[in-house]
């Protein structure tokens, strides 16, 4: 669905939810491959070479949003950020795919070679590419780890400016119900509970007020069950809520619209 924004300029709501909903699976998969290598001090090829694939259909589709965006604006916004840490991200993946195939694949051929030449005597060229790739080698073996690191800081400046999009964009209902189907995802990202950790970073009112738009999104979307389950939520913890929080008062008031809303939608499911 597109609509237009203040500045008159078309944005496209569903393509920032793909977007979103893309960059958090795809973090998600990098964060995992990273707590593997480091465990295991090694990467499958398979999996980092489907990474990159992805990132590079991420990485065209923010240039097709936001530079289509930037053309019409001088100032520069976090949109403009986000898609070039993406490429970034991209690019970097792709030296250290090569940096894992050079060592999965061409250092066990390389070394068996060596080895069967070390007793002979060889001419110049030979010898000159039995250095370069000894240098090859060498250089894979200590940028990869390097290059990983690399990688996962970008990956958490990224997460950052991922955040500042989705509250920006924090009216967008198509976005706040892709994320909520998605809160496996960004619990892979921001830790237990971290759908409404990114509630308290986007919202006044937090959590609370986070699932009331998703609840009201989904009502408008004729998504009733999902509707009731995510109201009948909010108002099961009513007696769990912190009186000392400085968001106390808009939490009850958030409880009691919860439950207006929950008896309207009975009556309503009723009725059909």
């Amino acid at each position: 669905m597109k609509s237009f924004s203040k500045s008159g300029i078309f944005k496209d709501y569903a393509s920032i939810a793909d977007i979103v909903v893309d960059s958090l699976r795809i973090f998600s998969e990098f964060k995992i491959e990273f707590e593997s290598f480091k465990k295991e001090k090694k990467f499958n090829f398979g999996r980092i070479d489907t990474l990159e694939k992805e990132l590079f259909v991420l990485k065209d589709a923010t240039h097709a949003l936001f530079r289509a965006e930037s053309a019409e604006k001088k100032e520069i916004k976090e949109t403009d950020l986000y898609d070039l840490i993406i490429s970034s991200i991209f690019h970097e993946m792709l030296h250290l795919k090569e940096y894992i195939y050079i060592l999965d694949k061409y250092e066990p051929s390389f070394s068996i070679l060596e080895k069967k030449l070390e007793d002979r005597e060889l001419e110049h060229f030979k010898k000159d590419f039995l250095r370069h790739s000894r240098e090859m080698v060498g250089e894979a073996k200590l940028g990869l780890p390097l290059k990983v690191q690399g990688i996962n800081e970008l990956v958490d400046d990224a997460i950052m400016h991922l955040g500042q999009i989705i509250k920006v964009n924090s009216f967008n209902s198509h976005l706040l119900r892709s994320i909520y189907v998605s809160r496996n995802l960004v619990e892979t990202i921001y830790g237990e509970n971290g759908l409404e950790i990114l509630y308290d970073l986007i919202y006044e009112g937090g959590w609370i007020e986070g699932y009331f738009l998703v609840a009201e999104s989904f009502e408008k979307s004729g998504f009733y069950e999902e509707t009731a389950e995510i109201l009948v939520n909010i108002i099961s913890r009513a007696e769990m809520l912190d009186k000392e929080h400085k968001q106390y008062k808009t939490h009850r008031d958030f409880i009691e619209r919860s439950r207006l809303e929950l008896k309207s939608l009975k009556e309503k499911m009723g009725e059909a």
